[in-house]
């Protein structure tokens, strides 16, 4: 085959390396020497980060106090803040300024948190658990940048919105490294609404270099038709904790009035009970036994006439005359006294 073109062995080692000195020279016009935070060449922010004597893992510092305090991460802040402030493109149009700011945000989250390529002034982080489940998406491609895979590492499946949530959670709780927190929500914002060319970050710097929580947001910030915006957690968990336990302990007060009312009215009603028998039993202390009527024997009805006599009361309560004779009147029909023969006359059969 080599023949058939006319090509040497030796003419094709120069083809080769022809070839490998082409790529090395299209690699360094759109990723600038590593010894120095990247951007674009012929970039405004090509001055402020570009300093030939430190190397990208050294302009690097972790802590929050340290990128207003040490010059190094006063370089890291402003070079950062100037990337994402600005609009250029590289000639090629394939790589941006925001491209290559973003791309130093998630340098310094790698060395800081997971140690790679090489750790920052031995800073131990607290939440390499938490974070763990992301390394491999953060360390993606991450010394061979270049215009098809500063992006490629979003697609990922471990770059997932739960496994930033539970890193950024526990940054957020740190108090001394809050912005390790920020500098993930903001690449994370760029792998959902991926920023168009000669467009700067619409996220400010300044609020990425704060050492306040940064807002998650939920719709595109340049797509004025959705209206933008995000969610500030830490601002909605400050302000919606106490409103909650407001909420619960009028809740609490409320049960409580309505059961406190509802005793007091059981006892209002038994202590009015309890004194309308006291007054019945004042007023009528014999009340509670039952009339002496009630223990009186029937009197049998006598429809008898009677003389004069005087009166006589047995044990039951009964009273009757003596001494006197009843007057009864009968009559005495002829059949009364008759004996049976004469009734009936004959003899009898047996």
């Amino acid at each position: 085959m080599l023949g058939s073109w006319g090509l040497s062995p030796r003419s094709t080692s120069r083809w080769a390396a022809a070839a490998a000195a082409a790529s090395f020279l299209l690699l360094s016009h759109v990723a600038p020497p590593a010894t120095a935070l990247y951007v674009s060449e012929g970039s405004p922010c090509w001055d402020v980060c570009n300093d030939p004597t430190n190397t990208t893992t050294s302009e690097i510092v972790c802590m929050d106090q340290a990128y207003n305090d040490t010059t190094t991460g006063k370089n890291f802040k402003d070079c950062v803040s100037c990337a994402l402030n600005s609009t250029y493109t590289d000639p090629s149009g394939l790589v941006t300024d925001v491209d290559w700011g973003l791309y130093n945000l998630r340098y310094a989250f790698s060395a800081c948190v997971y140690g790679y390529p090489a750790g920052v002034d031995s800073v131990s982080t607290p939440c390499l658990v938490s974070c763990q489940g992301l390394d491999s998406s953060i360390e993606f491609d991450l010394l061979t940048p270049n215009d098809i895979n500063l992006r490629a590492w979003c697609s990922t499946s471990t770059f997932a919105d739960n496994q930033i949530e539970t890193c950024e959670f526990c940054y957020n709780l740190t108090g001394t490294q809050v912005l390790m927190a920020n500098f993930i929500e903001a690449l994370r914002y760029d792998c959902h609404f991926p920023v168009p060319s000669q467009t700067a970050f619409p996220i400010s710097p300044s609020l990425i270099f704060a050492q306040d929580q940064l807002p998650t947001y939920t719709s595109d910030l340049l797509d004025t038709s959705s209206g933008g915006g995000g969610v500030n957690y830490k601002l909605a968990t400050l302000i919606g904790l106490p409103l909650m336990g407001f909420v619960i302990l009028l809740f609490i007060l409320t049960i409580g009035c309505v059961l406190g009312i509802s005793w007091w009215h059981r006892q209002e009603r038994e202590d009015e009970e309890l004194r309308q028998w006291k007054a019945m039993a004042a007023e009528n202390p014999w009340s509670e036994y039952p009339p002496p009527e009630m223990y009186s024997q029937p009197q049998p009805q006598q429809i008898t006439q009677y003389g004069s006599g005087f009166q006589v009361v047995d044990t039951d309560g009964r009273t009757h005359e003596v001494g006197y004779s009843k007057k009864v009147m009968m009559n005495v029909s002829e059949d009364k006294g008759k004996s049976p023969s004469q009734e009936y006359p004959g003899e009898l059969k047996l």
